[in-house]
Formats: C-alpha cells, sequence, structure tokens
C-alpha cells in the first residue's frame, strides 16, 4: 500500500510539472504547493515512505539475521543471529534518533 502512494504521489508531481507552466507563473508554483490538499499528500507521503523503509528493513533483517540464514555460514554465527539482529536494531535505531535530531532541531526550530 505504501509503495502506491508513493507511486501516486511522484506521478502527480511529473505530470503537475508537464501540464502546467509553472517555469511562466511561479505564482501557480507557489498556490499548487501551499494548497492544503498538497500538504496533506505530502505528509501521506512522507509518513509512506518511512513505512516503506520500515519495511525493507524487516525485510532484510528476517532474510540475512536469521538463525538458518547465518547458521549455513557457520553453527556459531547462526548462535549469534539474535544478537546480530539486536546491532541490526540498534544501529538503525540510532540512524532514525540522528536523522530526527537533524530535521527537528537544525531544519525546523533554526530555519
Amino acid at each position: 500500500m505504501s509503495s502506491l502512494i508513493i507511486l501516486a504521489y511522484l506521478t502527480f508531481l511529473l505530470f503537475s510539472y508537464y501540464i502546467k507552466p509553472y517555469e511562466t507563473y511561479a505564482a501557480l508554483w507557489l498556490t499548487d504547493i501551499n494548497s492544503l490538499n498538497m500538504k496533506i499528500f505530502t505528509v501521506a507521503f512522507v509518513l509512506s515512505m518511512f513505512i516503506h523503509a520500515v519495511q525493507g528493513l524487516k525485510a532484510i533483517e528476517d532474510d540475512y539475521f536469521s538463525e538458518r540464514t547465518l547458521g549455513f555460514i557457520s553453527h556459531e554465527l547462526g548462535n549469534l543471529a539474535s544478537f546480530f539482529r539486536f546491532l541490526y536494531r540498534f544501529f538503525i535505531a540510532l540512524v532514525i534518533l540522528v536523522i530526527s535530531y537533524i530535521v527537528v532541531f537544525e531544519y525546523i526550530f533554526k530555519g
């Protein structure tokens, strides 16, 4: 479902760019960007991107950090699968925390 929202948003932007005369009328572009419908669509797009990314990261975790997959390489690695999953989740949480800090504090509050 998230991929369909992402596709719809990008398709809408692409068609709007080619159909509307933005290069001639900058006020038209400003009106479109500031409309309530576009703001709601953009928020849905950002949330869909986040959900889509989390689903993809979960799929990577399930595929590559399982006891079966790591046990295929080595029995000792298979026993450490839960430890590798914990490290992977910690790294992802750290990246999300850093990106959230940059967006919230550096962009919104100082911008």
